[in-house]
């Protein structure tokens, strides 16, 4: 089966979308299509300091992996991915994303292995004050320690411009995860992370530029009916843990479950969001 050859098969999506914290490394060697679709719940879509909105999320997705040959020390990598994702009482926050990230791949040695990857990202919100083009550029250093146990380390640079600028956001973000390929069928993966940078969160406490930490300056902020509360923009620093586990039942399909839980804090306070997740997909 294909999953003990690889590491990994989780996204790390900012926001609002289905979140899995651990990370996107290429799939086995050559070309494979993906296609599934993922249930999910989140605690706190709407991002509040003092009214967390749970709510349950259903996404689509397609996706396409090239990954390296093993024939060359050297080789060239893409993923390119398109998903869509409805909200079952938030509506304003359906979107549909598009992501293409071609790469470069090193075999530094049997054991390790660089990626590095820009990415050009775009996001169609239902509220299309968050609608966002983004780009950025992710750099991927993973462990092959045997046939069952893998390791790997990542640094990402996000850059997010929305229609509306207290969406807009940069991001630096690290990361770690480790995994152990149990059978030929079945792996777990744990993960973290740690991020800095720009986010928006919502209040339905009155707040005012001079009651804003140093009066307001370097804030953005205004009324969001698709919140129906304030959104603020601040520079945040996010910690956040996952655990995944998944299973091949063929060569082509194959099970996902994942777990999330994230503490974000700044100036205006801190909020806490547990998101879960279970899939089902098909590869070729």
């Amino acid at each position: 089966m294909r999953k003990a050859q690889h590491m990994g098969r989780c996204l790390i999506i900012k926001g609002l979308a289905l979140a899995a914290l651990l990370a996107a490394t290429p799939p086995a060697m050559g070309n494979e299509w993906d296609f599934g679709a993922r249930l999910g719940y989140d605690s706190n879509v709407n991002r509040s300091l003092d009214d967390a909105q749970a709510d349950t999320i259903l996404t689509a997705y397609a996706a396409y992996d090239r990954s390296p040959s093993g024939e060359s020390r050297v080789d060239w990598t893409l993923r390119a991915s398109l998903s869509g994702s409805a909200y079952a009482s938030e509506s304003d926050l359906n979107q549909v994303t598009g992501t293409i990230a071609p790469g470069i791949s090193a075999f530094l040695s049997p054991v390790w292995r660089l990626n590095v990857s820009p990415f050009l990202r775009g996001k169609a919100v239902s509220d299309s004050e968050q609608s966002a083009i983004a780009y950025g550029v992710r750099a991927t250093l993973s462990q092959r320690w045997n046939s069952r146990f893998y390791t790997g380390q990542y640094y990402s640079y996000t850059n997010s411009n929305a229609d509306e600028e207290v969406y807009s956001y940069y991001e630096n973000a690290f990361g770690v995860l480790a995994g152990v390929n149990w059978t030929p069928t079945f792996f777990t993966e744990i993960g973290y992370e740690y991020a800095h940078g720009d986010s928006f969160v919502t209040t339905n406490s009155p707040i005012t530029s001079a009651s804003l930490p140093g009066r307001g300056r370097g804030y953005s902020y205004g009324y969001s009916p698709a919140f129906n509360a304030l959104v603020i923009k601040e520079t945040v620093d996010r910690h956040s843990y996952g655990v995944n586990a998944g299973y091949d039942f063929t060569k082509a399909l194959f099970a996902i479950l994942g777990y999330t839980y994230a503490r974000e804090s700044g100036d205006l306070g801190s909020l806490d969001n547990h998101s879960v997740f279970i899939g089902l997909g098909y590869r070729f």
